[in-house]
């Protein structure tokens, strides 16, 4: 049951406890209230006294000041409620002691024990009539509650340990099947590669040992693929809310349907391709699209504006993207701050040898460019 406890029961039970707390005391000091001067001191005292065990969860410290306070009051104004704000300072001391950091609670301590201490210096009133009371009270609470603090501070280390254990262990044993993944893959490419060159050779004089290279070329194949589809599986993670993602990755050929897109969140984009296209190889394709989408999204989240301007070139041996705007994102992607957006661009350029830029126009606005190499063994579409 008492797992079943929230934070917000523990609140609303300290809350219930100071209207408790006050409600008997005030009962107790009701035939004490003599003239109209004693009329508002017993009601502060009481005041003083249960307020900080409404607060002693969320505030420690503050209730802590509260409650010292009150009995420093009592001590100098009315005697009758001495009692009162003992049981309020050792009850807050407790929970200073569990939920502050050690050095406050050793703070929190010698306050305590030098308003009980001082009760011993000639003229100086004394609390409940024996300081030893209430140093022994304040030094027993104390004491529990800082055993309470360092076991729930010491469960918690523990915990917090299992849990980086547990994501090691993970990363550990991702790490390994990456290790497989590359050995499958390696060991794949290695046979279709020999089988492929083997069948080259013999395909015009020997056609049958061609058709059995090229048989065993598409075993290994199959067979590599499904490996890698395994190991990939499990080093994916799912996502329980959402079926399985099997739309195809995404191409230069899918910009109209990003455009129209941006159109839809506000801002017209226009199109321009300059040069021959022709068709990339796959990683490239997808680093291009990802490259144009991430500066339309900068453009849609900063820019403040109703136009961009999206610029391919199909050069030789190239492939240059620009996009740009006249808004006013260059503020914030040149600030101290720019996020992840360029860093994930200009991770994508550099992964294939391309080059990478982005800055704001002297005319305002901002732009970027990125350039991509198309190697030369691809041919026009």
């Amino acid at each position: 049951m008492i797992r079943r406890i929230r934070p917000g029961h523990w609140l609303a039970l300290d809350r219930l406890a100071a209207i408790g707390y006050a409600f008997v005391a005030f009962l107790l000091l009701a035939d004490e209230v003599g003239g109209p001067e004693r009329f508002a001191v017993v009601p502060l005292g009481v005041i003083a006294s249960a307020l900080p065990i409404a607060l002693r969860r969320q505030r420690p410290v503050v209730a802590f000041g509260i409650a010292l306070a009150g009995l420093v009051a009592a001590e100098l104004v009315e005697r009758e409620t001495i009692i009162l704000g003992m049981l309020s300072v050792a009850y807050v001391l407790y929970a200073v002691a569990v939920l502050c950091r050690p050095r406050t609670a050793f703070l929190a301590l010698g306050m305590a024990l030098a308003a009980a201490v001082a009760t011993g210096i000639p003229g100086f009133p004394r609390i409940g009539g024996a300081p030893v009371i209430s140093v022994l009270l304040f030094t027993t609470v104390w004491t529990v509650g800082y055993a309470v603090g360092m076991h729930r501070r010491h469960l918690g280390e523990l915990l917090r340990n299992q849990a980086r254990l547990a994501k090691q262990s993970v990363t550990d044993e991702r790490m390994r099947i990456a290790r497989e993944l590359h050995d499958v893959i390696a060991h794949g490419m290695s046979v279709v590669t020999v089988q492929a060159g083997f069948g080259a050779l013999v395909i015009d004089d020997r056609p049958q040992e061609a058709r059995a290279a090229l048989t065993a070329i598409e075993t290994t194949g199959r067979q590599s693929l499904a490996e890698m589809r395994r190991l990939l599986g499990v080093l994916r993670e799912e996502d329980r809310s959402e079926g399985p993602d099997l739309a195809p990755a995404p191409g230069l050929a899918d910009l109209d349907r990003l455009l129209e897109q941006i159109a839809g969140a506000g801002v017209r984009v226009e199109l321009t391709t300059t040069g021959p296209p022709r068709a990339l190889l796959p990683g490239i394709d997808l680093s291009a699209y990802r490259i144009v989408q991430e500066a339309l999204t900068n453009v849609v989240k900063h820019a403040a504006t109703g136009s961009a301007r999206v610029t391919l070139h199909y050069g030789p041996d190239e492939l240059s993207i620009e996009v740009a705007d006249d808004g006013l994102g260059c503020r914030k992607a040149g600030g101290p701050s720019p996020g992840h957006g360029l860093v994930g661009m200009r991770e994508r350029a550099h992964l294939y040898g391309g080059a990478f830029h982005a800055a704001g126009l002297p005319e305002g606005g901002f732009r970027v460019t990125a350039t991509l190499p198309v190697p030369s063994t691809e041919h026009p579409a």
